[in-house]
């Protein structure tokens, strides 16, 4: 199954961090005392309901079978808050009753049938990676219910360097291709926060977009082939730099969430690793500046590769996070007062690709940052952003331990639209937490994404329920805005609802008829994406 994250947090041991003390003193003056840290329960102590698997399936696949408490347990959710708030206080009643870890499509394709026939729901697994409950082991009926690990599936099968296209595994790591392709020459450059631990067919899977995206294109973009295992059967997509032949079913296996059935192979377009990476810091007299600044930027066609622009709070919120006092802060202050910008939003910017290309790009740039007021910070603060850009999920962790609920939503709508959406959420959300931060990080000509943080003391014992009275309340301003449900995170289970919203009646209707389609005893992750009948 690869390398397995903790099943009660992010990442490995081996990679946490700790907060600092100054940050943690930065915090609770923000949100008061907070709790000695605390763990989760010991992994002996978790609840887990005894296996019901089916014997027929059980016998037949039990070289590639896994029922041991450790893979139950790590398999049981994703990483949304109330994901983790379930697994640390050990209540993993519901995990799959196995877990499968079929070696190639073939594998794949007969797990699928076996459970179909035999009444088992399956749950597609990844990195594990999902914050909206894509992993909940909802069996919707079916007596019983296996994770299908595809992380075996974890070829480079060919690199076509003529074409600049790459052929998959489902199941190979982000990071292990990026290392694969750069030994040839080459990058995928897509860099989602869960770039250590997600797998390309549950970037595919969830139509995510990489912290490059406005640069190097959202996963959708990258992927111009896939094969799916369906139970019904196959859906082999060729790739194609284009084609006439009928709607894009591509389209629809991307951002499907394992509902329709296991991405087994990707084809992704790849291209030469850059010749130069250059990141930098820019500070704007306010969020609004900052974002006209990056609108004209992206719809004059000189948009950086990373455009990551925070507001006012998320910017004070960095600064406080990252520990910074004494002379340090001092003489930042005094750098932005002397000119004229002494607080305010905080852009990051980079470029990547040829030296001279770069040169020119970000000569381009620069002119239309400072015509908005920007002011220059240098590259050591692009370099910071660099080395803790997959920080945040750790950092979550640390404020977990604390009694901190900490979460994350985002959302995208047309430039026109852009801060009346950002003012509705914003204002809902400061209703349920002192803390409120909000950054835009993906650039379109037509519009831009909204990504908000915010942070207040848990509830104990209440969590959950105070957890679901934010989101849903957020979730309604977005839709009453006119925002997309997701922009990346997908739909999962927590968006479910407000599909309906998005497509209509109509197109839930269709995307019902797929289902039945490709999965006519409706096996495959149940309760995702489509909203309750």
């Amino acid at each position: 199954m690869g390398r397995e994250m903790r099943w009660w947090g992010w990442g490995e041991d081996a990679h946490a961090g700790s907060i600092s003390d100054e940050a943690l003193g930065w915090l609770e003056g923000e949100l008061g005392a907070l709790d000695a840290p605390s763990g989760a329960v010991a992994l002996d102590a978790v609840r887990l309901e005894d296996p019901r698997l089916p014997g027929a399936v059980r016998d037949r696949f039990a070289d590639i079978l896994r029922d041991d408490r450790a893979a139950r347990v790590l398999h049981a959710r994703g990483k949304s808050y109330p994901d983790l708030v379930r697994q640390r206080a050990g209540d993993c009643t519901g995990a799959p009753d196995a877990v499968l870890t079929p070696r190639d499509h073939d594998e794949v394709r007969a797990v699928l049938e076996a459970c179909a026939g035999a009444g088992v729901a399956v749950v597609p697994f990844g990195g594990g990676t999902s914050v909206v409950g894509g992993l909940e082991p909802l069996r919707d009926g079916f007596g019983a219910l296996v994770s299908l690990d595809l992380g075996a599936l974890d070829a480079l099968e060919t690199l076509d360097e003529r074409s600049q296209l790459a052929v998959v595994g489902g199941g190979i790591r982000a990071v292990e291709l990026e290392a694969r392709l750069a030994e040839r020459g080459f990058t995928l450059g897509h860099y989602p926060q869960s770039y250590e631990y997600v797998t390309i067919g549950g970037c595919a899977a969830t139509r995510s977009a990489g912290q490059s995206s406005t640069g190097y294109g959202r996963i959708d973009e990258l992927v111009v082939g896939a094969r799916l295992a369906a139970p019904a059967g196959d859906l082999d997509l060729r790739p194609q730099p284009a084609s006439a032949a009928g709607p894009e079913l591509r389209r629809l296996v991307v951002g499907s969430e394992g509902v329709l059935g296991a991405i087994t192979r990707v084809a992704l377009r790849v291209r030469p690793v850059p010749e130069l990476s250059r990141y930098e810091g820019w500070m704007f007299p306010g969020f609004g500046a900052g974002a006209e600044a990056l609108r004209r930027l992206e719809q004059g066609g000189a948009a950086p590769d990373v455009a990551r622009l925070s507001d006012e709070e998320e910017t004070r919120l960095g600064l406080g996070l990252a520990g910074l006092r004494g002379m340090r802060a001092s003489a930042l202050r005094a750098y932005l007062r002397a000119r004229g910008v002494p607080g305010g939003a905080l852009a990051i910017v980079g470029w990547a690709g040829p030296e001279e290309g770069v040169r020119v790009r970000r000569e381009a740039a620069v002119e239309a940052l400072r015509d908005a007021g920007g002011v220059a910070l240098g590259q050591p603060a692009g370099r910071a952003w660099v080395r803790s850009r997959f920080h945040g999920p750790y950092l979550r962790d640390d404020l977990m331990d604390r009694g901190v609920m900490v979460e994350t939503l985002e959302t995208a709508t047309t430039w026109a639209q852009l801060f009346t959406l950002y003012r509705a959420v914003g204002d809902v959300l400061r209703g349920h937490a002192p803390l409120v931060a909000c950054h835009i990080s993906h650039l379109y000509p037509t519009g831009a994404s909204l990504y908000f943080t915010f942070m207040a003391r848990a509830r104990r014992g209440e969590e959950l329920e105070q957890w679901a009275a934010v989101k849903t309340a957020a979730c309604e301003a977005i839709v009453a805005a006119g925002g997309t449900i997701t922009h990346h995170h997908a739909v999962g289970r927590d968006h479910a609802p407000y599909v309906d919203a998005e497509v209509g009646a109509t197109g839930v209707a269709a995307l019902r008829a797929l289902k039945r389609e490709l999965d006519p005893a409706g096996i495959m992750n149940p309760g995702k994406l489509l909203p309750s009948p």
